[in-house]
């Protein structure tokens, strides 16, 4: 007996991967237009203002957008390939928050991170791993004995 794929509200690890996901494209290219306030440069540190509280640069916005289409195309996919998806974003929002939070000062701030930045990145990064370690449990058992059997 095959084993159907959980829909994406029954598994967690896929509905969060495609919420996230579609925040992370939104914003990503609406930072784009908002990047252009402040200094023009890739890596400036000083770049523009999403909503007045999200410093934006063109390589912020260029992240944003890769992490989100990790996020749909994992989302979009298997339960399994969701979970891994999130824990890959999940590290990288992490490391990010712990970046801005250490360098946001600096020199090195190149994605122009500013306090509302590191506290997104570090919000989602943890939700995104606490779901992707804690989550959809008895469905990847469900699947991986199917797939033995």
């Amino acid at each position: 007996m095959a084993i159907k794929e959980p829909s994406i509200t029954a598994s967690p690890n896929r509905g969060l991967a495609l919420t996230v996901g579609a925040l992370l494209a939104l914003w990503g290219f609406l930072g784009f237009f908002f990047a252009a306030d402040g200094d023009p440069g890739f890596f400036s540190r000083e770049g523009g203002m999403l909503w007045n509280a999200f410093g934006v640069n063109p390589a912020m916005c260029l992240l944003w957008i890769l992490l989100a289409v990790v996020l749909l195309i994992t989302g979009l996919g298997t339960t399994i390939g969701s979970r891994n998806g999130n824990r890959l974003v999940g590290i990288v929002l992490v490391v990010m928050a712990v970046y801005g939070f250490a360098l946001g000062g600096t020199s090195a701030n190149v994605f122009a991170l500013t306090f509302a930045d590191n506290l997104f990145h570090a919000i989602v990064g943890v939700v995104l791993l606490l779901t992707a370690f804690g989550a959809d449990h008895e469905n990847v058992r469900a699947i991986r004995a199917a797939q033995r059997a």
